[in-house]
């Protein structure tokens, strides 16, 4: 595998088509806090309203395509010795659409 052709970046409103190719996978979806994709305009919506306003949340993609994405999110927690943040990482793949593309 050359990882070279597997980057990061911001999510794209053009990235609809790819991100509605692994979003649509109830496999995928199962462990997200969001429910699975079902059309081109839910997975536009998706990407414009909370993607790409999401500082770090970015497209994992393969050339350019993406195939999956990488969040973190700072949550403010309380713990025995006071106040502290959680920082959960989320990371999701299409596993079908990354073994059609290598």
């Amino acid at each position: 595998m050359d990882y070279s052709r597997i980057s990061l970046r911001p999510f794209r409103p053009s990235d609809a088509e790819d991100f509605l190719a692994w979003a649509r996978d109830d496999k995928v979806t199962h462990y997200l806090r969001w429910n699975t994709i079902t059309s081109r305009e839910e997975a536009l919506i998706y990407i414009q309203h909370v993607a790409i306003p999401h500082p770090w949340r970015q497209s994992i993609c393969l050339d350019d395509r993406s195939i999956g994405y990488i969040s973190i999110k700072r949550n403010p927690a309380t713990t025995d010795t006071g106040p502290t943040w959680v920082t959960p990482l989320g990371v999701s793949i299409g596993v079908k659409e990354l073994s059609r593309q290598l």
